[in-house]
């Protein structure tokens, strides 16, 4: 099965998101809420994962659709790169902020907050401005896509 080839910079910014999320609920939170701060740490710690969540899904769903791209759809039949991550932007979207707004409560419990749906717009526009500005898949495989 062919695959796409990611840019080594979406690999490293979903692993760095992943391990920081990871850390955030395993020992910053804890802590911060172990020794009662309050304030910008407290509502940070918080809010963190929804922004992390954002880029993870966001970069997965990117994923995905490029792959299916590559897989399904023929040669005379292309999709362009924008319009993917445009698609992946808006379900993305979707997911995030419709779960923030009790929609649905896949991501766990979940208490809205303000302050949250900052973080979640705020990872969600990040990522879809990172990818946009510097592609998802090396350029050399899209340009081998685009000549046949």
């Amino acid at each position: 099965m062919k695959e796409i080839q990611i840019k080594k910079y979406i690999i490293y910014f979903f692993g760095v998101a992943i391990l920081l999320f990871i850390l955030n609920k395993l020992y910053v939170g804890p802590w911060i809420l172990e020794n009662e701060l309050s304030g910008f740490a407290l509502i940070l710690t918080n809010s963190i994962p929804n922004f992390f969540e954002a880029i993870i899904v966001s970069l997965i769903l990117t994923g995905i659709f490029l792959q299916i791209r590559l897989f399904y759809l023929s040669k005379t039949r292309t999709i362009k790169d924008i319009y993917i991550y445009i698609l992946s932007f808006f379900l993305a979207s979707i997911y995030v902020i419709s779960q923030e707004l009790k929609f649905h409560n896949l991501g766990g419990n979940n208490i809205y907050d303000p302050y949250d749906l900052v973080a979640s717009i705020i990872g969600l526009m990040l990522t879809f401005g990172v990818i946009q500005l510097f592609g998802f898949i090396n350029k050399s495989e899209t340009e081998i896509r685009d000549k046949d």
